[in-house]
């Protein structure tokens, strides 16, 4: 008989391993005990931020009110804004240089609580449209880049603008992507850049060894720059250069601090690098020479790091500007020459002897004056501690010393509001990139002010008053440093005294002069006569038939207004400019300029004494071959082309 088949063995299962005791045994614990408990989550402590944060947003609705009341005309605006401003800004640095601060997420969120409610404090001020000069230019920008869906296109109301265009770049991709209209997109890329800008200066402040308490009391100082509440915050191709040029230093100091795995800082450089130099001129060379500074100080205070990180971003950065100047915006060669060869002429005269020339425009009220005066002061004797400290210690860090530098720089640009009629623009332009150093400077001294009151510092009672009195401490006395600061940046800096609050209509006023009559008649010049004709205009007047009527400005036309008879003189610089239009604002024979200039170029600036005679500005109806072709009353346009 055949043999029975073999029987099939079972096919072994793959088990998990038992842990040891057997099953049901847990690691860690004896069996028959009570499971472990999942680990709870912990979360990020807020500490006190979001309360102060909700007292910060009232004193926004405080200045939303003043704002609303300057409409109007009501005398309890003015100090309803100051107030505001302090509310805003005093509790949220006070807790900054508290010693109760809980640590880096409160006050990581306050600072950028900080910035987000002094951004609405710019938007506010204009909510329904672009009202300053440059966001108009820019507006134009990026409309012309999403009708023509080309990047370099000719700008006549800015043409340096064509060759520097990674705002419009991000402000009409934001169109492209949500649908929001040009004003709208650019309102939301500039509060954007804004909170990119104030992370970044945090985060390198903590990467430069900075505690939560001096990186958020750094980011709140340095809210007080002269330009930081409205201009820096604008629709302009600085704002979107600055978070870059943050990050540029960011991975500089990254990179230097990590030997291992540097590709990724590197790369964040090269390409912070990169879009700063097709941004912005003024900020792609201040990168050139903060990163210049940076590799200087290295080599002079050489490191035990073995990677010169600064030299070879400072190296990169000099490359990809000057080939970016050279090869695609050669133009900004002459249009940097001029206010540069303004300042030198001042400076000149006044090593001559000759004094500048005396400006009669109305100045800042004199309490103002006294506060800016202060804040500098104390500026001064905060950097000149800090130098001593450095010097007493024998200081050899490079990033320090470059500080100190940078600080010093802050005093020596601050001087250039005293040269020429650009000086106070200039002077607040540079302070936007010198009063980073200084912002670092003050914070860690005024977050160490208590450590440097020893009494063998200051020897006798004064030393032990110093150190046991409650204003020694960094937060009381630290606030109101800093609330001091922030009070002379709002007196001195944008927008001026003049138009701190919305405001009737006024001649040469910036954003105050952006009112429905003027825009209305921009527009009609567009859509009636056409674009790109030669427009002889006021400084409000050219700013707004080059963006909204795309004109071709001629801002050299002064004399024209000037002269009381229509003569030869005025026919042959109607030729040679080849105007076809004027445009005459009658407004400027009732009213001084508030700018202290009528036009682009105004041979008699900041020098009014009077406004210019009415006869002035109608002579124009009596001129053969001058056709009136558009009157609102206020703004009157005239057909020169047969005169």
């Amino acid at each position: 008989m055949p043999a029975a088949p073999p029987v099939p063995r079972p096919i072994p299962t793959q088990r998990r391993p038992q842990p040891p005791g057997g099953p049901g045994h847990t690691r860690g614990r004896r069996p028959g005990s009570a499971p472990r408990r999942p680990r709870a989550v912990r979360l990020p402590v807020l500490g006190l931020a979001p309360q102060l944060l909700a007292l910060s947003a009232a004193g926004v609705l405080l200045v939303a009110f003043a704002y609303a009341g300057g409409r109007t005309g009501a005398a309890w605006a003015s100090t309803a804004y100051w107030v505001g401003q302090v509310v805003v800004y005093t509790p949220i640095v006070f807790r900054l240089l508290s010693r109760r601060l809980t640590g880096v997420t409160e006050s990581f969120l306050l600072a950028m609580g900080l910035a987000v409610n002094q951004y609405m404090l710019k938007w506010m001020f204009s909510p329904d449209q672009f009202r300053f000069p440059d966001e108009l230019q820019h507006w134009l920008s990026t409309t012309i880049v999403l009708e023509t869906g080309r990047l370099f296109q000719p700008n006549s109301a800015l043409p340096v603008a064509a060759h520097f265009p990674g705002l419009e770049e991000m402000g009409s991709a934001l169109v492209s992507l949500t649908g929001l209209s040009v004003t709208d997109a650019g309102l939301l890329t500039a509060g954007v850049l804004r909170l990119v800008f104030v992370g970044a200066l945090f985060m390198m402040v903590r990467r430069a060894g900075g505690s939560p308490s001096l990186a958020g009391a750094t980011c709140a100082i340095y809210a007080t720059a002269l330009h930081y509440l409205f201009f820096n915050a604008m629709y302009i191709y600085q704002t979107a250069a600055l978070p870059f040029l943050m990050l540029a230093i960011w991975a500089t100091r990254s990179w230097r601090s990590r030997e291992p795995g540097y590709v990724p800082y590197a790369v964040v450089g090269v390409a912070s690098v990169a879009v700063v130099a097709v941004s912005h001129h003024i900020t792609a060379m201040a990168m050139v020479g903060t990163l210049g500074l940076l590799a200087l100080c290295d080599l002079v205070f050489p490191a035990t790091h073995k990677r010169r990180s600064a030299l070879a971003l400072a190296v990169t950065a000099v490359v990809v500007v000057v080939a970016w100047v050279l090869l695609v915006a050669n133009e900004i060669i002459d249009y940097l020459g001029a206010p540069l060869q303004s300042m030198l002429a001042s400076l000149t005269q006044i090593f001559a002897g000759g004094g500048s020339k005396v400006s009669v425009a109305p100045g800042n009220p004199l309490w103002q004056l006294g506060i800016q005066a202060a804040a500098l002061l104390s500026l001064l004797v905060l950097l000149a501690r800090a130098s001593w400290v450095a010097l007493r210690k024998r200081e050899r860090d490079a990033w320090q010393w470059a500080v100190l530098v940078g600080s010093v720089a802050f005093f020596a640009t601050s001087g250039l509001r005293f040269v020429g009629a650009q000086g106070p623009e200039l002077a607040g332009r540079a302070s936007t990139f010198t009063y980073v150093p200084m912002s670092m400077l003050a914070a860690a001294t005024i977050v160490d002010w208590r450590r440097g009151l020893r009494p063998h510092t200051w020897p006798g009672p004064l030393g032990r008053l110093t150190v046991n009195a409650r204003w020694a401490r960094p937060a009381p006395l630290g606030a109101a440093m800093a609330t001091l600061l922030m009070l002379a940046a709002r007196a001195g800096g944008w927008p001026p005294y003049w138009e701190h609050l919305p405001g009737k209509y006024l001649v040469s006023g910036f954003e105050r002069s952006v009112v429905g009559e003027n825009v209305t008649a921009a527009w009609w010049t567009g859509e009636a006569l056409g674009w790109r004709n030669r427009f002889a205009a006021d400084l409000s007047g050219a700013t707004l038939v080059s963006t909204y009527g795309r004109q071709d400005p001629v801002g050299e036309a002064a004399d024209l207004y000037y002269d009381p008879v229509w003569g030869l003189r005025d026919q042959q610089i109607l030729q040679s400019l080849q105007i076809d239009y004027l445009w005459v604002d009658v407004r400027m024979s009732q009213q001084l300029p508030a700018s202290g200039v009528y036009f682009v170029v105004d041979p008699k600036a900041q020098r009014h004494v009077t406004p210019v005679p009415l006869e002035n500005l109608v002579k124009f109806d009596h001129i053969p071959g001058v056709n009136l072709v558009y009157d609102s009353g206020n703004i009157r346009i005239y057909d020169v082309r047969g005169a």
